[in-house]
């Protein structure tokens, strides 16, 4: 259990003290849909500073080049590696496709962050959580169980965790939570619970 379940808008420290620098971020839900896990890189003015600062599935900015004698095919290498930032700093995860089960167990996705690898001009890591369905069928309501859970990848503590309770309805995009450099050059987590229609589209057009 985390060491501290909070509230929209809390906010917790990740304080240098604690020489803490490997986070993994967990992001969980139940249903029977196909969610992606994203990660945005903001700068000061809350827009990423290049393409890479969008780590998401399709993203060709991987864990590792693409070598056609190692992975054949580039849907293979696609399929074999995740999204990464350009500095490295923000491991993204593979994609969890869901079960097409409405009462679908618990799924979710993985990131990972090493803060040491943050370049200075970043000052604002969003996670966030969107909906692919061509349908259109399936919104948030839908959605069952959302939490994000922040851990010292390193000792395996889970620091802190934020569960949704707000109740959605057509929306399809949640900024769940944020890495914020604070004035004391600290970062904290932000729990944030947005929801936004448009899917994934939305959030590319907030942030770029």
């Amino acid at each position: 259990m985390a060491r501290f379940e909070l509230n929209k808008s809390d906010k917790f420290v990740l304080a240098k003290g604690d020489d803490l620098s490997k986070i993994q971020v967990d992001l969980a839900w139940k249903s029977g849909a196909d969610l992606d896990a994203s990660a945005f890189l903001l700068g000061e003015d809350g827009m990423i500073l290049e393409d890479a600062d969008f780590v998401f599935y399709g993203s060709k900015f991987r864990s590792e080049s693409y070598d056609r004698n190692v992975h054949g095919s580039k849907k293979a290498w696609m399929n074999s590696t995740v999204p990464m930032s350009a500095d490295g700093a923000v491991l993204g995860s593979a994609d969890d496709l869901g079960d097409g089960d409405d009462d679908g167990d618990d799924a979710g996705e993985t990131m990972h962050v090493d803060l040491d690898k943050v370049r200075p001009a970043v000052t604002e890591i969003v996670f966030c959580v969107t909906i692919y369905d061509e349908s259109g069928k399936v919104s948030f309501k839908d959605v069952r169980d959302a939490s994000i859970t922040i851990i010292n990848e390193e000792t395996g503590d889970e620091l802190c965790s934020y569960n949704l309770k707000e109740k959605f309805s057509t929306e399809t995009a949640v900024v769940v939570g944020a890495l914020v450099l604070n004035e004391d050059g600290e970062w904290e987590f932000e729990a944030q619970g947005k929801a936004y229609d448009g899917g994934l589209q939305t959030l590319v057009d907030m942030y770029t």
